[in-house]
C-alpha cells in the first residue's frame, strides 16, 4: 500500500533517516544531520521532528550537549537497520502498518504484548512485507558473504546417509556449519576453515588429513533472521573430506537425512536453512562421505524402580528399620568418643 504525503517530502525525510549515524560513529545534532542529508538549515526543524518520532520508537541513543543541543545516533545495529528500513519504505511509498480498525485490536492476544513490541521482530516483519510486495526490485540494506560446508556421514547398513547441521538460537533454525566472512579472512576458504574450528567440538583443521572443496556459488536476496533487514547474500558451499573416524557433536549439532535437508524441516519440527545444490552433478547422494556411519549402540533395558538392589529402595520399603539403624550407629559413635 502506498503511503500518504508528496514525493518531495518523503524523499527529504528518507534522506534524513539515512543520515542517522550508526552506533559505531559519534553522536550528532539536528543541524549536522540536515547537512549530512544534503539539506539546508531550513530543514533542521524537519530533522528534529523526525528524530523525536524515532526517539519514541526507541531506536535512538539520545544525549544532550553542554549547550543543551540534542545529540543522537542509532541505539544498536538492529536499530540502525530499522531506521534504514523506514527510509526504504518512504522511498518506495510504502506504509509500515496496515488496517488500524478497532475491530482487530488485540485479536491475536496469544502472541503476547512483549512479542508484538519486540524491536527485532517488528523490523523483520517490516522488511519481510517490503520484500514480498516489491520482490527483487527491493533495495537490500546489507550485504554478506557466507561460507557453508556439507559434512556427510556414510549410510549404515539398511540406512541412509546423513548430513550435519547446527541449531542457531538467534535465527531459530538449523543450518550447515559455516558463517560470515570476516574482514581479516584472506579468502572464503579461510572463512570456512575458521568456522569449522570455531563451531565443531575438538576440531582443528589439518592440511594432511582434511580437505575442503568448493561445490557451488550463488547469490540470493533474503531477510536476515538475525539482523532483520533485507540482505544480499553471496554464498559459497564447500564439501569436507577428512580421514577422521568421527565428528564430535556439540549440544546444538544434529545429523539429518537428505529428505529433511531438502524439505527445509527437521523431524523435530524446526526449520532448516538450506539451498539446494542445483549445479552439483549427482546431487548430495553423489558426494563422498566425510566420516563413516556410527554403529548403533544397543539400548540397555531399564531396571524398574524398586526392583533392583537399590539402597534407597530398601530405605523406602523399611523406613522404621532404617531409622533404627541410623540411631544405633549414632549411639555407637558417641560411646566410642567417650572412651577416647
Amino acid at each position: 500500500m502506498q503511503s500518504a504525503g508528496g514525493a518531495p517530502y518523503r524523499e527529504r525525510v528518507a534522506r534524513i533517516l539515512r543520515a542517522v549515524p550508526p552506533v559505531s560513529e559519534p553522536v550528532i545534532g539536528p543541524a549536522e544531520l540536515a547537512r549530512r542529508a544534503g539539506l539546508d538549515e531550513r530543514d533542521v526543524p524537519r530533522a528534529e521532528a523526525a528524530m523525536a518520532v524515532l526517539g519514541v520508537l526507541g531506536v535512538l541513543e539520545l544525549r544532550t550537549s553542554g549547550q543543551g543541543e540534542p545529540l543522537f545516533r542509532a541505539a544498536t545495529p538492529i536499530a540502525h537497520g530499522c531506521i534504514r528500513s523506514l527510509a526504504a519504505h518512504l522511498d518506495q511509498g510504502m506504509e509500515v502498518f496496515l488496517n488500524w480498525g478497532r475491530v482487530e485490536a488485540g485479536a491475536d492476544s496469544s502472541a503476547g504484548g512483549s512479542a508484538v513490541l519486540s524491536g527485532p521482530r517488528l523490523l523483520f516483519a517490516m522488511e519481510s512485507r517490503r520484500f514480498a510486495e516489491t520482490g527483487t526490485s527491493a533495495s537490500p540494506l546489507a550485504a554478506a558473504e557466507i561460507a557453508q560446508v556439507v559434512i556427510k556421514e556414510g549410510a549404515a547398513p539398511g540406512g541412509e546417509s546423513r548430513y550435519l547441521v547446527q541449531y542457531d538460537a538467534r535465527s531459530r533454525q538449523y543450518q550447515l556449519i559455516g558463517g560470515h566472512r570476516r574482514p581479516d579472512d584472506g579468502t572464503i576458504e579461510h572463512t570456512v576453515i575458521r568456522e569449522l574450528e570455531e563451531e565443531l567440538t575438538d576440531f582443528s583443521f589439518h592440511q594432511d588429513s582434511d580437505t575442503v572443496t568448493e561445490l557451488q556459488r550463488f547469490e540470493r536476496l533474503a531477510v536476515s533472521r538475525t539482523s532483520g533487514v533485507l540482505t544480499h547474500y553471496r554464498i559459497v558451499i564447500f564439501h569436507l573430506r577428512t580421514r577422521r573416524e568421527r565428528i564430535v557433536l556439540g549440544p546444538a549439532d544434529r545429523w539429518v537425512s537428505e529428505r529433511e535437508l531438502n524439505s527445509g524441516r527437521a523431524d523435530d519440527g524446526r526449520r532448516i536453512l538450506f539451498s539446494a545444490l542445483t549445479d552439483l552433478a549427482g546431487g548430495l547422494a553423489g558426494l563422498e562421505p566425510a566420516v563413516p556411519a556410527v554403529p548403533a549402540v544397543p539400548a540397555v533395558p531399564a531396571v524398574p524402580v524398586g526392583t533392583g538392589p537399590s539402597r534407597w529402595g530398601l530405605v523406602r520399603r523399611h523406613p522404621w528399620e532404617a531409622m533404627g539403624l541410623v540411631l544405633g550407629l549414632l549411639g555407637l559413635a558417641v560411646s566410642i568418643l567417650q572412651l577416647l
